[in-house]
């Protein structure tokens, strides 16, 4: 959940928005963006990390993944755990920064950067192949637009991003 930026977009048919993050120390951030967007009532924050939701099977509509799956210690078991709580049809949305292109000389940057940016970020890294393994994570369907933030080194290594859609 870390900041929840995302939650000014939910809108009104929104009944429920549930909140995952292993720091506490977000949620007090949560909890100002969910006033601020007016979702407070609609919002339970719960202390838990990607590779093991705290949720029953089948028990969410969407799962939202906004910059997680660069600093999960485990891609595959995040991706796993979306699928698992997604009800059958049920949609993971998602925007992640991920590796660039290998040719492209923004990867060799990436690569030499990445301590730094783990240290920083908390664990993240500019290195992953994130569309692929969702592809690779069994949903049903992938749609995904690959992009580029308009950002100056040292941040332009967190400039390639892709954001979409999987079906469970």
């Amino acid at each position: 959940m870390g900041t929840a930026p995302n939650l000014e977009f939910y809108g009104p048919f929104v009944h429920t928005i549930i909140g995952v993050d292993p720091n506490l120390a977000m949620q007090k951030y949560a909890w100002r963006a969910a006033e601020a967007a007016g979702v407070a009532d609609k919002l339970c924050l719960l202390t838990g990390r990607a590779e093991a939701l705290p949720l029953e099977d089948g028990s969410a509509d969407a799962v939202v993944m906004t910059h997680v799956l660069c600093s999960v210690t485990d891609q595959a078991a995040a991706l796993a755990e979306a699928r698992r709580v997604l009800r059958p049809g049920g949609l993971l949305v998602f925007l992640e920064h991920v590796a660039a292109d290998p040719g492209d000389r923004l990867a060799r940057w990436q690569r030499w950067l990445d301590p730094a940016v783990g240290f920083v970020g908390h664990g993240c890294s500019a290195t992953r192949h994130t569309l692929e393994a969702i592809q690779a994570a069994g949903f049903s369907a992938v749609q995904a637009e690959r992009f580029r933030l308009d950002l100056w080194l040292p941040a332009a290594v967190v400039a390639p991003h892709v954001a979409g859609t999987a079906v469970k």
